[in-house]
């Protein structure tokens, strides 16, 4: 049996809500100087990038939200409609990962501190596999720490200490 799609009002908020952030970062992008200094990157190009995948994920959700929501039928089910598991407990995990981050960043360097983080944040949003979430942050962080590092010429905590 097919059920009628309709519209989802708050999604397509959301959605909305991208779109013109993605606009406002790209304006602002706009105004920033073109010259290089020391980079190989102009300070405009990051934003611009953030701005275009705003964009997308913006026009993508609205789609979706014109659409009637997922084609999953699960979708609508009681099941799904509850709230997500996990709570104070991850948001305490979350909480945990950002103080360690802060924490052990100038010990251990920018890439562990942000694999951690990514770590104890997936495990607060109910992960349970800890040496691959590991590894997706460390995935993650690298190309992040060589695009802030090379660049854009900004100075991050080295990318492992000495001691390691």
């Amino acid at each position: 049996m097919s059920h009628p799609r309709k519209v989802l009002p708050a999604q397509l908020a959301v959605g909305a809500s991208l779109i013109f952030i993605s606009a406002l970062l790209a304006f602002g992008a706009s105004r920033f100087p073109a010259e290089k200094g020391f980079a190989i990157l102009g300070a405009h190009v990051y934003p611009y990038a953030v701005a275009v995948f705003l964009g997308i994920v913006g026009v993508l959700i609205s789609l979706q939200a014109v659409a009637g929501g997922p084609r999953n039928p699960a979708y609508d089910s009681d099941k799904m409609t509850k709230a997500l598991p996990g709570g104070k407990t991850g948001a305490s995990w979350v909480t945990a990962g950002l103080v360690i981050a802060a924490l052990l960043i100038t010990h251990i360097g920018f890439v562990l501190a942000a694999a951690l983080l990514f770590a104890c944040s997936a495990h607060g949003f109910g992960s349970r596999r800890p040496a691959r979430d590991l590894a997706i942050g460390i995935a993650l962080a690298l190309p992040v720490y060589w695009l802030f590092t090379t660049g854009l010429g900004v100075s991050l905590p080295p990318l492992v200490n000495a001691w390691i």
